[in-house]
């Protein structure tokens, strides 16, 4: 469906006022005012984002209303400011085949009944405006942005169409993808109006959520959507703010996006001329896509991350994945995860290990800061025992991205794996308020999606940046997934995802009830990728009291706490119906699952030893 400004996908651009901070242009003064101060570097800004790519650049005037420039004492100076704005955008879009959007953002003060500015203020605010524009020749469309209050947008729009009935709008608004009644209220009393052409969703909480955002506003308006995300969020370095989301990263969501039903993309705050290119250079394949393919729908979960920078490997083609070998011969994986040593005495460590290679265990897996509490590197370790032990126990390390920023998780990665790691589990990782270290930072750049896709951007010899590397890792990738988890909705979205990102198999959180795995298996269908089960021996109802309680996202049925209820204060009876329980979930789905990764209970390897039926002398 062709959109109001007559084209199927329609690149918008990015943040204007991030680029003007990038050119040390400081908060202390409005960047409207550099309109009239610095309209060279206005006019550089919107050429740099013109040569990315984009078909639409947004004026820099989204302080534009009075009480906003009233902050700053030249609030009489709107009309010039406007008339400049206009004038350094035509220069710049002269002889392309761009378009113009006249940006208009909030009046800058609460409105009634919060605030003190009136409605019928807002209609003469945004009439003066529109006043303006048009005494200055016009814009292709006003755009109305980064709304929240929706009576505001609403009075915004009366007024700019008090003055001008026919310049087509487009309202944008800050929304989260939970904020579901805002988004009906939205859709009906702003998209079924008549008054706007097109809807918008703009900055808000970074691409994920606004896809979450735009499947859901799909279902209530016919109208074109344009989605225009931040960067991620902002962080505040030394005074001055950045944001971290990569552009690879963003390209991916622009062509979900666009396969969704989006009808233009773009970018908000800290999204610059690289992203734009990201953005442009995915939408054309998915448009290049969507001819081939008469059948794709608006149904934004069922969209994949195509790659773009080079072609992926197959699990089979990765020699250096133990993970990947042991699939391919059709064998059936197991390991034991256990917590890595808190200081450096390893001796209690090691002679877990020793153990569990005695079984002819093939691997190890181990928590990186598990339940955010400090212990030794789960990196480190497992490059340890790949690189100390002569037998063939492997290890598998778990790797979070709380603790690390983008820089930070590359550098650890291709560090590990020069160091002989070459099977890891990603996983976003525990909040640090859980742990030992409550006042640590988070970092969380990306999450456990964004880390799959940045591995598997490395598997392909490519920085997310699209930066080549010279070499490619061969990292097999494996991700948690939650057959039981309490919003499986959500959950089933998100493994497809994992799937699309790069993932190659999947560790599930403990498993107590098996039916609910096998529903998990008919729910994710073709994104089926190996299952490696999860098991917990309980050894004692206090143990399975916490599992079913305090563990958020495992599900323990009623049976099993009532089983593990009949040993009473008997230890030994407790560890031998935690351990039969074990098995009936195993037997079970024996069948039906590729492995198993069995925890070993406190540390107590034995438990496990004696659940596998392994006796070690």
């Amino acid at each position: 469906m062709a959109h109001f400004l007559g084209k199927d996908i329609l690149v918008f651009d990015g943040g204007v006022s991030t680029e003007l901070y990038s050119r040390g242009f400081y908060i202390n003064r409005p960047f409207e005012e550099l309109n009239l101060t610095s309209p060279a570097d206005v006019e550089a800004v919107y050429r740099g984002f013109i040569e990315a790519g984009s078909d639409v650049i947004t004026t820099n005037t989204f302080g534009i209303a009075s009480p906003q420039l009233a902050r700053f004492d030249i609030a009489e100076q709107q009309p010039d400011i406007i008339e400049a704005a206009l004038k350094i955008a035509r220069k710049a879009t002269a002889g392309k085949d761009c378009k113009v959007g006249f940006s208009i953002g909030p009046i800058g003060d609460l409105v009634e009944p919060l605030g003190s500015i009136g409605l019928s203020e807002v209609i003469l605010e945004f009439a003066q405006i529109a006043k303006s524009v048009n005494a200055n020749g016009g814009a292709d469309f006003f755009i109305l942005e980064t709304f929240s209050n929706l009576d505001e947008l609403r009075a915004g729009i009366n007024g700019v169409r008090s003055i001008d009935k026919q310049t087509p709008i487009l309202a944008s608004i800050y929304v989260r993808s939970q904020e579901e009644e805002k988004l009906k209220k939205f859709a009906h009393t702003i998209g079924d109006s008549g008054d706007v052409q097109a809807l918008g969703i703009n900055c808000g909480d970074g691409p994920s959520d606004l896809l979450r955002a735009l499947g859901k506003l799909l279902e209530l308006t016919s109208l074109p959507i344009i989605v225009q995300p931040n960067a991620g969020l902002p962080r505040q370095i030394n005074g001055r703010y950045f944001y971290m989301t990569s552009p690879d990263y963003l390209g991916k969501f622009a062509k979900r996006y666009a396969s969704a039903g989006a009808t233009g993309v773009g970018g908000c705050c800290g999204t610059g001329p690289s992203h734009i290119a990201a953005i442009k250079s995915s939408l054309a394949m998915a448009q290049s896509q969507s001819r081939s393919n008469k059948d794709v729908g608006r149904n934004f979960i069922d969209i994949g991350w195509q790659v773009v920078s080079a072609e992926r490997p197959s699990l089979q083609q990765r020699e250096a994945s133990r993970v990947g070998a042991l699939l391919a011969a059709g064998k059936k994986f197991l390991s034991v995860e256990i917590l890595p040593p808190i200081g450096l005495d390893v001796e209690k460590f090691q002679k877990s290990l020793d153990a569990i290679e005695s079984a002819g265990i093939p691997f190890v897996n181990i928590p990186d800061g598990a339940r955010a509490s400090t212990r030794m590197s789960s990196l480190h370790i497992s490059s340890w025992i790949n690189d100390r032990r002569s037998g063939q126990l492997k290890a598998i390390p778990h790797f979070t991205t709380r603790d690390r920023n983008l820089i930070a998780l590359q550098s650890d990665l291709i560090g590990a794996h020069f160091c002989g790691v070459k099977d890891v589990l990603v996983v976003t990782g525990d909040p640090p308020k859980l742990g030992n270290n409550k006042e640590a930072t988070a970092v969380y750049d990306i999450d456990s999606i964004g880390l799959t896709y940045m591995i598997d951007c490395l598997n392909r010899g490519v920085s997310p940046m699209g930066e080549k590397l010279g070499s490619c890792t061969q990292f097999g990738i494996g991700v948690a997934s939650n057959p039981t988890a309490i919003n499986l909705e959500t959950e089933i979205q998100r493994w497809k995802y994992k799937v699309e990102s790069g993932c190659d198999y999947a560790i599930t959180q403990p498993i107590f009830d098996p039916e609910a795995f096998l529903a998990w298996k008919d729910s994710v269908g073709s994104n089926y990728r190996p299952h490696f089960i999860g098991i917990w021996p309980l050894i004692s109802l206090r143990n399975a009291e916490f599992m079913a309680n305090e563990v958020p996202g495992i599900h323990v049925p009623t049976w099993v706490i009532e089983e593990m209820s009949k040993a009473g204060d008997n230890k030994e009876e407790a560890i031998k119906r935690g351990i039969e329980i074990a098995q009936k979930v195993m037997h079970r789905l024996d069948s039906e699952c590729e492995g198993y990764c069995i925890s070993a209970p406190l540390g107590k390897v034995s438990v496990v030893l004696d659940l596998l039926g392994k006796q070690v002398d």
